[in-house]
């Protein structure tokens, strides 16, 4: 716990006690939820990275980042990460 607690002290977006898969924490639309690690890296892309920077920032490959903005695609219910970066500033995710 000392290590999280100086990691979260450092950058709070890289330190996650749990695996990101079990926690939800944004709610969208027709009751779709996403985890932790899908909010963080979509806002991350609201912000402009690629995903080769969300991957080393959140040090997850790049095929990983990907595969969380495919999820994250399907559950906002739009085509690209453009429309998912202005959907999450219309939603107040980002």
């Amino acid at each position: 716990m000392r290590i999280i607690s100086k990691l979260q002290e450092r950058d709070p977006v890289r330190a996650i006690e749990e695996p990101a898969s079990s926690k939800t924490v944004s709610s969208l639309p027709y009751g779709e939820q996403l985890t932790e690690r899908e909010h963080e890296i979509l806002t991350l892309v609201a912000q402009g990275a690629s995903n080769r920077e969300i991957g080393e920032r959140l040090f997850i490959t790049e095929g990983t980042v990907k595969n969380h903005l495919s999820n994250i695609l399907s559950k906002m219910g739009v085509r690209d990460r453009t429309q998912a970066a202005l959907k999450a500033r219309e939603l107040g995710l980002a």
